[in-house]
């Protein structure tokens, strides 16, 4: 059986309203980290963008079957590498853990930079929620 690592930032993280589809994988990082910039859309999810960048975007380590992909890629619009109706792109980058690090599968904004609504500074879906629900 093939296994996938997936990095996950946002509605996929422990206590979000997505971890549900993760049943069955395993988490292998709690607290871990990789570089790109994280944004709000105002739509109950984050988008993740990949540049040059200095941030930190936090997040969790799952290690996901095939099935497992298969729903994750549904879930985040990702039709393939060629497709033009991608909602995120699905890319390959280095992510940070207090063990050392490895690379694994992230999902960025694809085509629609109209989705970075709000700069999340902290780089923490998690944290970022949690404040936001203070501030109603």
């Amino acid at each position: 059986m093939t296994t996938h690592i997936v990095f996950c930032y946002g509605t996929l993280r422990k206590g979000q309203s997505n971890h549900a589809i993760l049943n069955g994988a395993r988490c292998i990082e709690e607290h871990c980290w990789t570089k790109g910039k994280l944004f709000d859309t105002y739509l109950g999810y984050p988008v993740f963008t990949h540049s040059i960048p200095t941030d930190n975007v936090y997040g969790e380590l799952y290690e996901v079957t095939d099935e497992g992909l298969v729903a994750l890629d549904e879930l985040e619009g990702f039709h393939g590498e060629d497709s033009h109706d991608n909602l995120y792109e699905r890319i390959v980058q280095e992510v940070y853990t207090t063990t050392g690090e490895m690379k694994a599968s992230v999902y960025i904004e694809g085509k629609n930079q109209d989705l970075c609504k709000q700069y999340i500074s902290s780089g923490d879906w998690n944290e970022y929620c949690t404040q936001s629900e203070h501030e109603k």
